[in-house]
């Protein structure tokens, strides 16, 4: 959209996370996993055992047939795995996380009332936003402030008057 002074400006109702606050609140993990695992006190054997037993060759077939048949189903069950049971896992698991992520973000924005950010941004300008709660508001908003850019209003002008309750309405 361009103003009456020549300068183009791209308004818009912005749906991003506030990602200073999310580092803020949920970067402290990076710190803790440099520490190495946390084995909560566990002890460990040293693997220096022995065991008894008898060790007779009269079963040696038996155990190699058992062996061999353990190694080809082991194959077996790594192949289907790779080819058919790993791409379902990670589809569904993608479905669910789009799904969880799809019910917070309505949750965050519709039952919590959490404001929209209507911006204008300039050619060369710091970006000018206005924070809005509804979204029918906010392109409401969004309209309003591109009208007021295009008749020559300063940004600052544009989105104050938008943000104040007794404004004038265009």
């Amino acid at each position: 959209m361009q103003g009456t002074n020549g300068a183009t400006w791209r308004v818009r109702v912005v749906w991003e996370p506030r990602w200073r606050a999310l580092a803020r609140r949920f970067g402290g993990w990076r710190r803790n996993r440099k520490n190495g695992p946390d084995l909560g006190g566990l002890d460990l054997p040293s693997g220096n055992h022995s065991g008894g037993g008898g060790g007779g060759w009269g079963d040696l077939g038996d155990d190699i047939a058992i062996g061999i048949a353990i190694i080809v189903g082991m194959i077996v069950f790594g192949v289907l795995f790779w080819w058919f049971l790993l791409p379902l896992l990670l589809l569904v698991l993608d479905v669910v996380v789009v799904v969880v992520l799809l019910i917070a973000g309505i949750v965050g924005r519709v039952l919590f009332r959490r404001p929209w950010i209507v911006e204008a941004t300039g050619d060369g300008g710091a970006p000018v936003a206005a924070e809005v709660v509804g979204w029918r508001a906010a392109l409401r908003s969004r309209d309003e402030i591109a009208d007021r850019l295009r008749l020559g209003y300063s940004p600052q002008d544009a989105v104050t008057a938008v943000q104040l309750p007794g404004a004038q309405r265009l």
